[in-house]
């Protein structure tokens, strides 16, 4: 099952920024304390990775600062749960914060309950929180594109679901068919910087509009709405295991 972690970290000072690099290092370290074939696995896997992470924040009612975490599969959450807890503290480049996981905060629905919780809402409103782009050729593609952002949910869904939950990929043709840009806030590109490199990716909230949903077979629409909902799990298109693409749905619950 996918898993969210809010991870509150011990320190006085604002928190650092450009530490992406650093962060998915650390996750890998607490993996590879417990499984380190796992922690190879993961970081050999070329595409769709089996976590993201985010860039440190403020704590929301607390000094400190807080890191958010998603896990896609429970054998991640079982390692990082276990190493947190004795390796408490992060090191950023050098730095080491002491990690607060007693006071840590986990959201672990089920894909069912995704899939079953999700609704039939014809307006998908998404806040793209960190630079987000898709691999086009050769290029960046730092377009809010339907095709390419439910692409890159369903193909994560599919890879980390359970088998009898898959979705049919000609979902994707009813993407293309019936999902519209209805409204665009704030919408801006940014660097990511990742120290060896600085990806353009697009961020800002945009509302999907599922048209003419009553024609749909209702079993699609709600698919749909667990892809976005999915979104704060599994985040959209390239490098987030690096702090890119975090993603959020408006009206979700996670």
């Amino acid at each position: 099952m996918p898993h969210i972690l809010h991870i509150p970290l011990q320190a006085e000072r604002p928190p650092p920024r450009n530490v992406y690099r650093a962060l998915h290092a650390n996750l890998l370290r607490w993996i590879a304390a417990v499984d380190p074939a796992l922690a190879a696995e993961i970081h050999d896997r070329p595409v769709r990775k089996a976590f993201t992470v985010s860039a440190l924040a403020p704590a929301p009612a607390s000094a400190g600062w807080q890191w958010r975490v998603t896990l896609l599969d429970d054998t991640l959450l079982s390692a990082v749960v276990d190493v947190a807890r004795v390796q408490a503290w992060l090191d950023l480049d050098g730095t080491a914060v002491p990690v607060c996981w007693a006071e840590a905060e986990v959201a672990s629905p089920t894909y069912r309950d995704l899939l079953e919780s999700s609704g039939s809402d014809t307006y998908l409103r998404m806040a793209f929180v960190s630079p987000t782009t898709f691999r086009a050729g050769q290029l960046d593609s730092p377009l809010p594109e339907p095709g390419a952002v439910f692409h890159s949910w369903l193909s994560h869904w599919n890879d980390f679901s359970p088998p009898n939950l898959h979705m049919s990929t000609t979902l994707l043709d009813l993407v293309r068919e019936r999902i519209a840009i209805a409204e665009i806030r704030d919408l801006r590109t940014e660097r990511h910087d990742l120290g060896r490199s600085s990806p353009v990716g697009f961020v800002g909230q945009v509302t999907y509009a599922i048209t003419h949903a009553r024609l749909l077979n209702q079993a699609d629409v709600w698919r749909l709405n667990a892809l976005a909902q999915y979104a704060e799990f599994c985040g959209t298109g390239r490098k987030t295991t690096q702090g890119m693409g975090q993603t959020r749905r408006l009206d979700g619950r996670y």
